[in-house]
């Protein structure tokens, strides 16, 4: 765990599979995950191989992407997720409200359209923001982390996030 000088710290989580990189926040009853992807792809399901070129070269309508999970421990969380990287970053538990908040706003905000998909346990939402290989998920998830007051890149080919406490 990356330790950070906070007044009232919060554990948050970057979490990362083979084609995917999310932000876990704590909130009341267990975590929410957001991250953002390609409408069609992520969404609608239309991820056959053959549709990859176009998801990745132009840009792409955009999704939204939120899921809850009810544990109440990091332990737990991967015990659920266990094909899943998570990278705990502790951070203000201010700014991390904030940012849940403004992101579950922005979720609420185009709900009526919500696209579940059973197998994934997520919700999706049309977002105005395009998706493609210079503007993919782990592009959202640095800005997120910004947001958090800390350090982050990545590394488009392997959509690998790197975070480093102040």
């Amino acid at each position: 765990m990356l330790f950070r000088s906070v007044r009232t710290a919060v554990t948050v989580y970057v979490i990362q599979d083979e084609l995917h990189v999310g932000l876990v926040l704590p909130m009341r009853g267990g975590y929410v995950e957001f991250g953002f992807g390609d409408w069609e792809w992520f969404a609608r399901a239309q991820d056959r191989w053959y549709h990859v070129f176009a998801t990745v070269l132009v840009p792409t309508p955009g999704t939204l992407a939120r899921r809850e999970h009810a544990v109440d421990s990091a332990a737990a969380l991967q015990e659920a997720l266990p094909w899943v990287r998570l990278q705990p970053i502790t951070v203000d538990y201010a700014r991390a409200e904030a940012l849940r908040a403004r992101l579950a706003a922005q979720f609420a905000a185009r709900e009526s359209e919500a696209v579940y998909r059973t197998g994934l346990r997520m919700q999706f939402v049309p977002w105005d923001r395009s998706y493609w290989f210079g503007d993919n998920c782990a592009t959202a998830v640095v800005e997120w982390l910004r947001e958090l007051d800390c350090t982050a890149s990545w590394v488009p080919l392997l959509l690998n996030v790197s975070v480093v406490a102040h």
